[in-house]
């Protein structure tokens, strides 16, 4: 948790400037819209975090809970806003990832939200020794993607990893070309090879 909590802190002082222009759009886009933007600021600040690291990495906005796909209008289909967000507000009352909820919701369908998404990314992870396996995760409904995807287990991992060189196994050359991305905004160092039908991200750091 402490982990954790430094993590935030860290991230928050690094993307303050993209955090001010975050919540510019986004009150403005729920203001002309109708929506209401998820009122706890721990959350709230993180998704505007995540937010920055998708632009900072891939150059768009993509949605925070879901690394691209590769296929194009997919991926169009999910900068945020996303396609998905209406049909998401009215099965949940929010959005996916918990940003935008329908007008009028109260503290506990807010916090209900809130835990329906972490549950989505607390799940035990593959992580045995140096290698975190991860793949057979259930895919979301709307965009096909896996919950988490690889880049959100990697992130869950270096949580609770100590060690200097991992291992990553990823379904397919789109998730280990999402990691090199990652890897050359973090600074990760980084090599891929194709084992059987898998791919095999390795990862350093200093």
């Amino acid at each position: 948790m402490l982990k954790m909590m430094l993590a935030f802190f860290r991230d928050m002082i690094h993307y303050r400037k993209q955090i001010k222009k975050q919540t510019k759009w986004i009150d403005k886009y729920a203001a002309k819209n109708g929506y209401e933007v998820n009122p706890n600021p721990m959350m709230s600040t993180n998704l505007k975090i995540w937010l920055s690291e998708m632009e900072e990495t891939y150059g768009k906005r993509l949605c925070p809970c879901f690394e691209p796909s590769g296929d194009p209008k997919l991926d169009r289909a999910m900068i945020c806003p996303c396609k998905f967000m209406d049909e998401e507000i009215e099965e949940y009352g929010t959005c996916h990832c918990s940003l935008f909820g329908r007008p009028g919701m109260n503290k506990q369908e807010w916090k209900d939200s809130n835990a329906r998404l972490m549950a989505e990314y607390r799940v035990d992870l593959d992580l045995k020794g140096d290698v975190l396996d991860t793949r057979g995760k259930p895919l979301d409904k709307h965009r096909g993607l896996p919950i988490p995807d690889a880049s959100h287990q990697l992130k869950s991992a270096l949580m609770q990893w100590k060690g200097k060189e991992l291992t990553v196994i990823v379904a397919t050359e789109q998730e280990a070309l999402n990691l090199e991305k990652i890897s050359a905004v973090k600074g990760y160092g980084y090599a891929r090879k194709q084992v059987d039908e898998a791919w095999h991200v390795m990862l350093t750091f200093t």
